[in-house]
């Protein structure tokens, strides 16, 4: 069995250096996506909005899959 990481190790920095491009890819692919979508269909600015929501959305959920800890991890929620 691979040793977990100590705790306050790189590969925890690194592992939190990772949040900011986590929450805003999302939010720019989204927005991106929909303001190309709203060009072709003439439907502006409606699908760049949902895109940006949905995109929020999936960044956030990237965001606590990464910071909480799984149940199965043993990971004790309060500490």
């Amino acid at each position: 069995m691979p040793e977990r990481p100590r705790p306050g190790s790189l590969a925890d920095a690194l592992k939190y250096a990772q949040v900011g491009t986590m929450l805003v890819a999302p939010m720019i692919a989204g927005g991106a996506l929909g303001y190309w979508l709203d060009g072709k269909w003439g439907l502006r600015p409606w699908l760049m909005l949902a895109g940006l929501l949905v995109g929020m959305a999936g960044g956030f959920v990237n965001f606590f899959n990464l910071v909480l800890p799984r149940k199965d991890d043993g990971g004790d929620p309060g500490r």
